[in-house]
């Protein structure tokens, strides 16, 4: 088994065919064929169905697909850490973050990194940690910056805390319910939560946990979405509610259209992470960005 032959293999299978494949390769049909029966021949599996309507993955191509992308994101990243220690191309940084560190570290850091390293390519992902948490595991993300729930193992994780965030109860401002003084107050209404309706990414700080805590049931979820921006649309928009960081109150175009219902019950505050993965050292530039994300939220981020 060969490193080309699993980059035609992951190429067959992404492009749906071997015709199309061969075409994305710029390589003959015959070769790609060629390569694939190698590569059976050499696991003595066979990896795939040819049907009029292209291809069928047996259970042992579903397997090996994962590994591949896995083993050739790998090999892609040692040559980019190479290439970055020898000054040699423009270079590139993956990362993720939520929203809290997306608000109060990501643009003057970035800023700042797009100065020193004009050239370089930054890919972001906005998300929450139940999706960037995998992508860094999987190689997809250098690193993220996220809260971590209570439930997640670290084990393979290098975790680096960086500041406190503080949830707050979120309201359109002319809201029937923006002067609420208690979470009872609020047991009838409908709540938008991002993620799943059992968290909304934040350890032991969503509504869900706050409602149990006061002996009032289960909140009436009525939307779960994974995106900030439509969230905050929504909530602008209707009698929603949700638990959300309050530095999103004056953040953009947001600054003035919602507000945080002044309950007694304060939603635990929860650390901010940067997690990359301990088996993989980041690249020179991953490296010099998460330095630079560290440095800043000591000087910004509040930790008590």
């Amino acid at each position: 088994m060969t490193l080309q032959q699993l980059r035609d293999f992951v190429a067959v299978v992404q492009q749906g065919s071997v015709r199309a494949a061969a075409r994305s390769l710029q390589t003959s049909q015959s070769g790609l064929t060629k390569s694939l029966q190698n590569l059976e021949s050499s696991l003595q599996v066979s990896l795939l169905h040819r049907t009029t309507r292209g291809i069928t993955l047996t259970r042992y191509a579903d397997a090996l697909f994962v590994r591949a992308q896995a083993i050739l994101r790998e090999c892609d990243q040692a040559e980019t850490a190479i290439q970055q220690l020898r000054g040699l191309g423009m270079g590139s940084v993956a990362f993720g973050v939520s929203t809290a560190p997306s608000l109060l570290l990501a643009p003057t850091v970035l800023a700042d990194f797009r100065k020193r390293n004009p050239d370089v390519m930054v890919q972001l992902t906005s998300g929450l940690s139940h999706s960037l948490l995998p992508a860094v595991r999987e190689g997809r993300l250098d690193f993220a910056i996220v809260p971590l729930p209570a439930d997640i193992e670290t084990e393979d994780l290098v975790v680096t805390r960086l500041f406190k965030s503080e949830p707050v109860v979120v309201a359109r401002k002319d809201h029937p319910m923006a002067r609420a003084k208690s979470i009872r107050e609020l047991a009838e209404s409908e709540w938008l939560v991002l993620g799943s309706p059992e968290s909304f990414g934040a350890p032991k700080g969503s509504v869900v946990e706050l409602f149990a805590a006061c002996g009032l049931g289960s909140p009436r979820i009525a939307v779960t979405s994974n995106s900030m921006f439509d969230s905050l649309m929504i909530l602008s928009k209707t009698d929603l509610l949700a638990p959300l960081p309050r530095m999103i109150l004056t953040a953009g175009i947001m600054d003035g259209k919602l507000v945080a219902i002044p309950l007694a019950e304060q939603l635990p505050r929860y650390e901010i992470c940067l997690v990359h993965r301990h088996s993989v050292p980041l690249t020179p530039l991953a490296s010099t960005l998460t330095s630079m994300f560290v440095s800043y939220a000591r000087l910004v981020g509040p930790m008590d």
